[in-house]
């Protein structure tokens, strides 16, 4: 059952790797059904949560992060926090482009 277990785990990371990360037009498309302005997409990045990506837009300057699968079928806000380090994987981001 272990044995079952572990060939899972690694298909699934193995697949999860070869993956692309969307094209920033269908990530843009994807969000503008929920965000009724003008926005920029300023980074798509992959995570390593699950296959989904995160997603930095500029909306009048000021940076918003959205994490999204690789289909730009499901778009997810709020905070991603690490249960083992207790970050704010989000906030750490947006402090990033704050910076800039």
């Amino acid at each position: 059952m272990l044995k079952k277990l572990l060939v899972f785990c690694f298909i699934t990371m193995t697949l999860t790797a070869c993956s692309k990360a969307p094209a920033k037009e269908q990530v843009q498309e994807t969000i503008k059904k929920f965000v009724p302005t003008d926005f920029e997409v300023l980074q798509i990045s992959e995570k390593p949560y699950a296959g989904l990506y995160e997603v930095v837009i500029g909306v009048k300057k000021q940076p918003v992060v959205f994490y999204i699968d690789k289909n730009c079928q499901y778009l997810f806000s709020g905070s991603m926090m690490s249960a083992e380090t207790k970050a704010n994987i989000t906030a750490e981001t947006l402090k990033k482009f704050m910076a800039k």
